[in-house]
């Protein structure tokens, strides 16, 4: 009887373990399609009211460059940044290791790639963990916090940390 009752309890246990794991495509594919698609081409065109148009107004952004920033506070520095005259080219690629939503929110983590390209100069990458929470919006996926670090622990995020992951097809 004790063996049958572990062995429902294990099973049960797993069920559950694996029901809560279980990914969310359809959620990966609208975010993909509704955030991180149109995040990668605002960025790299530095076109700000696009890029700010996929974030919720009273975002919350964090980072070690430029601390806690919130909702206009962020948006007005995208603004005055993306306007500043730059002749050099980015791109921005990410992977993510890690998806969750329930309803109309997410939480996902993963690993961004930036290379940037001045003429007549060797390319430069620089690598960054972030961490994001999602929510849905008028019927689209918003970015609603946003940290990133290009070290953790101490240690710095490298190219061989990027490798790790598949890049997202966008």
């Amino acid at each position: 009887m004790k063996r049958i009752l572990l062995t429902l309890m294990i099973l049960s246990y797993t069920g559950i373990a694996f029901s809560q794991a279980e990914r969310n495509l359809e959620a990966e594919q609208e975010v993909n399609e509704q955030l991180w698609g149109p995040f990668k081409k605002a960025w790299e065109e530095r076109n700000a009211k696009a890029f700010n148009d996929l974030h919720t107004d009273d975002v919350l952004r964090i980072s070690k460059w430029s601390g806690v920033r919130i909702g206009n506070e962020y948006k007005d520095r995208i603004v005055e940044s993306y306007s500043r005259p730059d002749s050099r080219e980015r791109s921005i690629d990410f992977w993510l290791e890690h998806r969750y939503y329930s309803g109309e929110t997410g939480y996902e983590v993963g690993y961004l790639k930036i290379v940037t390209k001045e003429e007549g100069k060797d390319p430069r990458f620089s690598y960054s963990r972030f961490h994001v929470v999602l929510k849905k919006v008028d019927g689209k996926w918003k970015i609603a916090q946003d940290w990133d670090t290009n070290n953790i622990n101490g240690v710095q995020v490298t190219a061989e940390d990027y490798a790790k992951g598949t890049p997202l097809d966008l």
